[in-house]
């Protein structure tokens, strides 16, 4: 049965992308990638060439959104694996990575396409690591989009190899004022996986003091304590 792209965007993306509020951004030096971070997929240098003069870097993204969709929509022998047909959602696609990278450089702000592309890599691709690397690019022109973030840590929970990396890289991001409140708790389960206990508790004790939600509060002081116990 042909695979749709579209229905494939996991749970943790989807939760991602339910966030509400507006994205608060911080500026990059640059506000998009200079044309020599552009590489070349499936001979896209005339087209690239063609959008980057014209000013269609956000027009070439979206096109290039459907390419990638087409492409991981495809049944798998159209992607030139053999074998019997892996479960929904799953196979190679060795081009998705580089695609998706693409669209990045050609539109760093795409960010529905950052969250499906590191979702799937993570979760239906079982590539975390590539996931990984996927949003620490798109983080650096979306350093507080906090969807991102939230998606990081949820795969350095589940997926990624070395959760104590993942809880590192996010860990400045956990302390600034408009952190929303469920990432920090995010964060703090992370870093409790990752046995960094300090860490964890203090990201609780900066719940305690940031928010008025009670839920998150009595949570906050139920850990606290398990983790009081924990570190003598």
């Amino acid at each position: 049965m042909k695979k749709y792209a579209y229905l494939l965007l996991p749970a943790a993306a989807a939760s991602a992308l339910a966030l509400s509020g507006p994205p608060a951004f911080l500026a990059a030096s640059h506000p998009f990638p200079p044309p020599d971070r552009i590489r070349e997929v499936g001979r896209s240098a005339s087209g690239d060439a063609l959008a980057l003069s014209l000013g269609f870097r956000r027009l070439a993204a979206d096109v290039w959104f459907i390419r990638l969709m087409q492409y991981y929509g495809a049944p798998p022998e159209m992607d030139g694996s053999s074998g019997p047909e892996p479960e929904f959602g799953g196979g190679t696609y060795p081009d998705f990575l580089p695609i998706a990278r693409h669209i990045l450089a050609l539109d760093p702000y795409f960010t529905n396409a950052g969250l499906y592309a590191s979702a799937s890599l993570a979760f239906n691709l079982s590539r975390p690591a590539e996931a990984v690397s996927l949003l620490n690019e798109a983080l650096l022109y979306h350093p507080r989009e906090w969807r991102y973030v939230t998606l990081l840590a949820a795969i350095g929970y589940s997926k990624a190899s070395d959760p104590a990396k993942v809880a590192r890289l996010i860990m400045p991001l956990i302390m600034e004022p408009d952190c929303p409140v469920m990432l920090r708790q995010l964060a703090a389960f992370l870093n409790k996986k990752a046995g960094n206990y300090r860490a964890a508790s203090l990201i609780y004790k900066t719940i305690l003091e940031t928010t008025r939600d009670q839920f998150y509060i009595d949570n906050a002081r139920k850990e606290l304590a398990r983790l009081e116990g924990m570190q003598r």
